[in-house]
């Protein structure tokens, strides 16, 4: 009997049957399935076999993974927390600004490494953060300070129990379970917010904006607030688009 979430980190040599499931004889999960309603950590993304990138597909957008073998299909449950890691380059060194850049790669072999990082499975990612050493005087800075873990961890159960509460007596259970037509009907933004997604749409796939929905509604749970405007639009754009926050939007710094 599971006790807490899984965890699962497949190495990005991995095969596609030990990702996703298969096999000769009896059908078994695969490690999608086995970090259902935990994580699953894909770290060194680009690496990953192209097949196994297409694999996610599924999973990402349905929460399951369907495996045929001649006239059978078994499905298996595969909802996780899916987060992929990489470097900027294959050598690790590459930074945008010439000073700083130590990159040994040639643009034909960045380019090829980036792919991945493109088309449908990436369009299905929620949240895209970049990641740089933080320089000295920003570590001293105040600001800077990170929450401790009990802050953290009170306010995901808060929102966790908004959630609970919204969704009784339906088959959902958390906001990335609710389908993108029923978050329209049911689950609107507000005016405002409406505005807003809707002035983003240029840059945004249909899957993109709804995934944006949701998130803007996870971002008011976080923050107890009834129903996401504006404000939190704005918020799960940034957060899907990997732009800075700003400081305004940062729990306990606001004030």
């Amino acid at each position: 009997m599971l006790t807490r979430p899984p965890f699962r980190a497949p190495h990005h040599s991995a095969s596609r049957t030990s990702l996703v499931g298969g096999g000769s004889g009896r059908v078994r999960p695969g490690e999608l399935s086995r970090a259902h309603n935990g994580a699953l950590f894909l770290d060194e993304f680009p690496f990953f076999h192209a097949d196994l990138v297409e694999a996610l597909r599924q999973p990402l957008e349905h929460g399951e993974v369907s495996i045929s073998r001649g006239d059978e299909t078994t499905t298996f449950p595969a909802r996780a927390m899916v987060v992929l890691a990489c470097n900027p380059c294959p050598c690790g060194d590459y930074h945008p600004t010439n000073r700083d850049n130590r990159c040994s790669c040639t643009e034909v072999r960045r380019r090829e490494y980036r792919k991945k990082l493109s088309g449908p499975v990436v369009d299905r990612i929620d949240i895209v953060r970049h990641v740089e050493p933080v320089p000295v005087h920003e570590a001293r800075d105040p600001l800077g300070r990170p929450e401790g873990t009990a802050v953290v961890r009170a306010r995901v159960a808060a929102a966790r129990a908004r959630q609970v509460e919204r969704y009784a007596g339906t088959a959902w259970r958390l906001n990335s379970d609710v389908p993108g037509p029923e978050m329209l009907t049911r689950f609107p933004l507000t005016e405002a917010g409406t505005r807003l997604l809707e002035r983003q749409m240029t840059g945004l796939s249909g899957r993109g904006a709804t995934r944006v929905h949701r998130l803007a509604w996870t971002v008011a749970d976080l923050r107890g607030i009834a129903q996401p405007g504006a404000d939190e639009v704005d918020v799960a754009l940034r957060l899907r688009r990997g732009d800075p926050l700003l400081v305004a939007s940062l729990p306990g710094i606001a004030s």
